[in-house]
This record gives structure tokens, sequence and C-alpha cells, in this order.
């Protein structure tokens, strides 16, 4: 089986479901082989390096032949290297032929991507980025906390209701964008979902037939698949916080997707598989 990207990746979102509609979750997963073919890709954003970590790692771990074709663009090759993406695939049995293609000390990446399981391990990974923020006095040190926090609030959710066989990813990066420089930070995982979390929760069981559904109410405040009103306030929490001007939110679990920003609170939709969940969040300095 081969995935191929568009030239301009943005996420998983934007993939065409023939391509990349089967989940490697499954235990009926059965393809021999899994390309995820980034070759003629111009751009590739964070969001879509977490997909391709996740869905290579979930494939392998089935017993799949992964490989990644790296882009033809010595520069997109350069990033996602520094990024970490060819280290992480490769260190797991993933064929990644990059030609040994320099890696770049890029300052902008400020926690490359990393996998982590623990609540321990996230404070840990959320004290570093604090530190390299302050030490690298990029953007406004105003904002250097708020950075830091909403990667925990997104880390720690994903180690207390993922059950990610994979573990967890995460990145933060100061990125300068067309629009304006901006910190962007992402956590995916490769675990049950929003929905199957949620559904854990008996009062909730039934409001949560689809994972669109359940992707707008997991941004609701104390809502939680535990059923402990204690619980749930962490994507709640940062869902108010990116409410404000130019922030961005976006969530992808399963094939529900819903974008949430001070302009626009965009309604969930159906969109291509993201085996796991995805919380991006975007915040302009």
């Amino acid at each position: 089986m081969r995935i191929e990207a568009p030239e301009s990746f943005r996420n998983a979102a934007e993939l065409l479901p023939r391509f990349a509609s089967q989940d490697p979750r499954l235990g009926s997963f059965g393809e021999e082989a899994v390309d995820v073919d980034l070759r003629s890709c111009s751009f590739v954003r964070p969001s879509a390096v977490l997909w391709c970590a996740v869905y290579l790692l979930l494939a392998k771990r089935r017993g799949s032949a992964c490989r990644l074709l790296v882009p033809e663009n010595r520069g997109v090759c350069v990033y996602l290297k520094s990024l970490g993406l060819f280290q992480t695939l490769q260190q797991n049995g993933i064929e990644v032929d990059d030609r040994g293609i320099a890696e770049r000390l890029d300052p902008q990446i400020i926690l490359p991507l990393t996998r982590f399981q623990t609540e321990t391990q996230v404070e840990e990974l959320a004290n570093r980025a604090l530190d390299t923020l302050g030490e690298l006095g990029l953007g406004s040190a105003n904002l250097h906390p708020l950075v830091s926090e909403a990667f925990a609030e997104l880390a720690q959710n994903a180690v207390q209701h993922a059950e990610s066989p994979i573990g967890a990813y995460g990145f933060i990066q100061f990125y300068e964008f067309e629009t304006g420089r901006r910190f962007v930070c992402g956590v995916a995982d490769g675990g049950i979902g929003i929905r199957r979390s949620l559904e854990r929760n008996p009062a909730l069981k039934d409001r949560v037939p689809y994972d669109w559904v359940a992707v707008e109410l997991a941004v609701r405040e104390r809502v939680s698949g535990t059923g402990d009103p204690r619980r749930g306030i962490g994507l709640y929490g940062v869902s108010e916080d990116m409410r404000r001007a130019g922030r961005q939110l976006i969530i992808h679990s399963g094939i529900g997707s819903l974008q949430l920003s001070e302009e626009m609170e965009s309604e969930a939709r159906r969109v291509t598989l993201f085996p796991g969940t995805l919380a991006y969040v975007s915040i302009p300095t």
C-alpha cells in the first residue's frame, strides 16, 4: 500500500481516503508493506509530520514492512530530519533513505519530535521547553509559559486517556509563516481515540455515535471518559485559551476533526482517518 501526500501537506485530513482509510490499529490490518510517499512535497507542516510518525509506527507494529519516501525537495528533507522524524522512524525499524542529508541545528525547534508515555516525562519535557524558550529568547517572553502549559495539557491528556501501544509523540516549534511568527506545538498518539475514551463514561456512551460528535463534546467543560467531575478540564482549558486573537486549536481523532479559534468555531467534520488523536495549537507572537 502506498499513501501519497499532496505537494503542500498540512495534515492528514488532506489525504485522499482511498490512500489512507485503512486503520493500522485494527487486528484486521494486513498490509504486507506500507509506503508513505512524500517525494512530491514542497511543504510539510508539523501536524503532517505527526501523522507520518503515528501511522508508520502503528503499521510497523502490525508487522508491515514500512518505508518513508522522503521529499525530493532538499530543504523540506533537511527540515524533517532536523525535527526528528527520520531518526524516530529509523530507530523503530522503518526504512528512511535520506542519503546522508545533513541534520541542521535549528534554534526554532524548541522541542524536536519526542516520545513520552508517563506524566513524569510530560512534566520534564514541558519544563525543558520552558527553559529552552527562555534561553533562546524567541517571540514574546510572556507567552513562553502559555506554550509550555498548552503542550503539557495536551500531552497529559494523551498519557491519561489514549492507551496508545506506541506511546505518544510531541514537538514545540517557533514557526515563521507568511502571515507572521507563531509558536506551534502538537501532540499525537496511536491510541483508542476520543470517541472510545468518552464511551467509557456511562453518562456519555449514547451521546457519541461518531468521531466528529465526540470531538465536539471533548472540548466542553468537565467532559471526561472517566466520569470524574474533577477531570476533563485539560482539553477544555486549552480550547478556552485558544479562543483569543489569532490563536488556533485543531483536534483530529479517528475520522472527526474540529478547528477552534477566536474568529471561527467550525462544526466538526468527517475527514480522512487519523489512527488515534492529534491536537495542534498555534499561538501568534
